[in-house]
């Protein structure tokens, strides 16, 4: 705890220097999207792993981050419609036309199942002929095989809240869901600690994905470079690295 106390204070005035040092004479407000039914990524409470990341990065630019909290397909509609600045947790194959950054984070996507199902999942043709639930493009997101394996599944569904998808599984009303291994524990815990669903519900997760790597995106190619040098910046001061030990602190480890 005291090398957390000394690196977090080390940290902060590197950031008061940089803030001081690169700040403009007026701060701007960019409102961006922060997916929704994620945490300990994004909590809509104005924290979260991602969100302390933009802030972190745009801040010593002079940029307030005013996060907009919206699932997937909504967020998309409101870039195109031009009532936002930018978005966060996004991947160029997406289609959205905007300014893209450099990798910032990355989901590591599992498949979970019940363990007394006894399901055994050692590829992703294994899925079909299950039910499966993933997150709001998750066809597109997760790659083209796992979008064959799935493009013909009737039983095949994505949606935004992502508790839910957990509810289903553990309530044993869907066979698969598909999401990352972070959102799913959380959630989990959640859900017992709440009474709404057993503490006895074991399940296996089966490691069918790579890494996914997100960016962000925004309407500005300026603000696009403004937060790839704040991100190095943050990644060769320590600042990153102190954003996800908290919440490994306050939850649990979380995969870079």
């Amino acid at each position: 705890m005291r090398r957390l106390f000394f690196l977090i204070t080390r940290v902060a005035a590197v950031l008061c220097l940089l803030s001081l040092l690169s700040a403009p004479s007026h701060a701007r407000e960019l409102r961006v999207i922060f997916s929704s039914h994620t945490p300990p990524y994004v909590f809509e409470t104005g924290d979260g792993i991602v969100v302390d990341i933009v802030k972190a990065a745009l801040e010593p630019a002079g940029y307030t981050v005013v996060p907009v909290y919206v699932p997937i397909g909504r967020g998309f509609e409101m870039f195109v419609e031009g009532r936002v600045d930018g978005t966060a947790i996004i991947r160029e194959n997406s289609g959205l036309a905007a300014n893209y950054s450099e990798d910032f984070m990355q989901y590591h996507n599992f498949a979970f199942t019940l363990k007394d199902r006894n399901l055994r999942l050692g590829s992703l043709n294994d899925l079909k002929g299950k039910t499966v639930v993933a997150f709001q493009n998750a066809a597109k997101y997760l790659g083209e095989d796992f979008g064959d394996a799935v493009a013909n599944n009737p039983s095949y569904k994505e949606i935004a809240n992502q508790e839910t998808q957990v509810l289903m599984l553990l309530l044993g009303r869907i066979d698969v869901a598909v999401m990352d291994e972070g959102i799913f524990r959380f959630y989990r815990e959640k859900l017992i600690s709440e009474g709404r669903v057993p503490d006895t519900a074991g399940y296996e997760a089966f490691d069918l994905f790579e890494p996914t790597p997100y960016k962000t995106a925004f309407v500005d190619p300026v603000v696009r470079d403004h937060f790839n040098r704040g991100l190095e910046e943050i990644r060769r001061s320590g600042v990153y690295e102190v954003i996800f030990q908290k919440y490994v602190e306050r939850y649990f480890e979380v995969k870079r």
